[in-house]
């Protein structure tokens, strides 16, 4: 599913770039020799776009209170839920477990949690 989103996005560069249509983008799979035609999906290309809104929405946020919590002087022990940079963690076992970032998730979710 990621690899289909990144390349639905770089077909949305490729396509302002050079100012027409990309149906579709290719995706090569290196160790299996693969290749595959993915094409752009409105509904998916939608929700690609949704998601970076609100990543962009939580980064905003943390932009705004530069000058106070998230000066790097007072840590991370008065966040809270509205101070988080990155949105709340899934917590789904059934969507978190053929996660590739399910590592760099649970110590996030460790240290948005701890309280000091």
């Amino acid at each position: 599913m990621e690899h289909r989103a990144q390349t639905m996005l770089y077909t949305l560069l490729t396509a302002e770039r050079y100012g027409m249509e990309v149906p579709a983008g290719l995706l090569y799979y290196t160790q299996s020799d693969e290749v595959v035609r993915v094409p752009t999906s409105h509904n998916e290309l939608r929700g690609l776009i949704g998601a970076r809104n609100e990543m962009a929405g939580y980064m905003m946020r943390r932009n705004r209170k530069s000058g106070s919590q998230w000066d790097g002087n007072e840590g991370i022990e008065n966040l809270t839920d509205d101070d988080c940079f990155l949105p709340a963690t899934i917590d789904d076992d059934r969507v978190c477990k053929s996660c590739n970032a399910l590592d760099i998730c649970m110590l996030y979710r460790k240290v948005r949690t701890r309280r000091f």
